[in-house]
């Protein structure tokens, strides 16, 4: 089954670089149900994602909804409330979900297991290209998986890939999670990305010539 049915539990999981509008999908998919299907909807986020507002899911497109902000840190207390809250709901939502710890799995597993359909935006690679939190394993359980692109800010083509700057130059290392916007990343398609590996060599290109 690659369809909701309106019935039965379902995942969904929408993923890609920064810069791809998946906050932007996550809220348009809860909006619509929400007013056009009479789904009731509930959205949680990370608290440590702040940089548009401490209590709204918005998209740099300006697509908003109201979000509960909790601990990306999910402990069995936590869990419980969220298991609890979600209750009663048609449609739950988790916005940057990459921040999350291991358990996010379980809680979306089980939201979904007890019939609502999750719907969940985040990530799949860090900065190295390599996968980012738990996303992937969330691909893994889910039912559909959107996958977004954003446009390469290197030549244009779409772009699959997350470029972290320092100095405008591609950053060889650093934290994985490092909470910025265009000062700080980029989006870079497979030719234009540069891996950490091959940074020290380009950059010394770059600033040779």
């Amino acid at each position: 089954m690659n369809f909701y049915d309106g019935k039965s539990g379902f995942i969904t999981v929408i993923t890609g670089p920064m810069f791809a509008e998946k906050s932007g999908e996550l809220v348009n998919r809860c909006k619509k149900e929400e007013k056009y299907g009479g789904k009731k909807v509930i959205a949680f986020k990370p608290s440590n994602d702040n940089r548009f507002s401490d209590d709204e899911i918005v998209s740099r497109l300006g697509l908003k909804m109201e979000a509960v902000s909790i601990n990306k840190i999910i402990d069995k207390e936590l869990e419980k409330e969220i298991l609890k809250t979600s209750e009663g709901y048609d449609i739950v939502a988790f916005d940057e979900v990459q921040f999350f710890d291991d358990k996010i799995v379980d809680v979306v597993f089980e939201i979904a297991y007890r019939g609502s359909h999750v719907i969940v935006a985040g990530l799949d690679l860090d900065f190295r290209a390599r996968p980012f939190g738990y996303t992937g394993d969330l691909m893994a359980i889910s039912d559909k998986i959107v996958k977004k692109t954003a446009y390469c800010a290197c030549c244009g083509r779409p772009a699959q890939f997350t470029q972290r700057l320092v100095d405008a130059l591609p950053a060889e290392d650093g934290p994985i999670e490092l909470i910025g916007d265009k000062e700080s990343y980029e989006p870079r398609c497979r030719s234009c990305f540069v891996p950490p590996h091959k940074v020290r060599e380009y950059n010394k290109a770059v600033i040779d010539v």
